[in-house]
């Protein structure tokens, strides 16, 4: 990360996301360099929806929790789905990876005044496991310091500090 980029997010807020189909875990800073996050959550979209409104759904959801996601002074990092060849291709011919792509999209276009940067997995926590990811974080925080979150939370969380230049 550059120097420039860590000055510029020391003046803003963050939004970490980690999408999914089934759930999105969110992280939300808005006192930066703090380590820990302000604010957490996991969203869960209705099944019963087409894929579009389940995508809309999700990021007006996260809109209405912080009222504040849209706008200027908010950068968005949001994990989006990278292809690592014949291992990946059960998620391709199920469609999952085209739907996790739409999504990701999905939340691009609707933070469009926000900074937002799609990352890979790969790149803000390499070949880690989730559970990995976790211990480190808690590590990182303390005993005591965060409630127990679910994993795409912590996921959430380690995409935010990664961008901060604390993962």
């Amino acid at each position: 990360m550059t120097t420039n980029m860590v000055g510029k997010l020391e003046k803003n807020r963050l939004l970490a996301i980690d999408p999914g189909l089934n759930s999105m875990g969110w992280a939300y800073w808005n006192r930066l360099p703090n380590v820990l996050p302000t604010e957490v959550g996991l969203l869960h979209a209705p099944r019963k929806m087409s894929l579009t409104e389940r995508a809309l759904w999700l990021a007006w959801r996260l809109d209405e929790y912080l009222d504040l996601c849209r706008g200027a002074g908010i950068h968005v990092v949001c994990e989006y789905p990278a292809y690592h060849g014949p291992t990946a291709m059960r998620g391709w011919v199920t469609g999952d990876l085209q739907k996790l792509t739409f999504l990701v999209g999905v939340l691009a276009g609707y933070f469009e005044s926000s900074e937002f940067e799609p990352v890979t997995p790969n790149t803000w926590k390499g070949q880690l496991p989730k559970d990995v990811v976790i211990r480190r974080l808690q590590k990182k925080f303390g005993p005591g310091a965060t409630q127990e979150w679910e994993k795409d939370v912590w996921d959430a969380v380690g995409i935010g500090l990664w961008r901060l230049g604390q993962f």
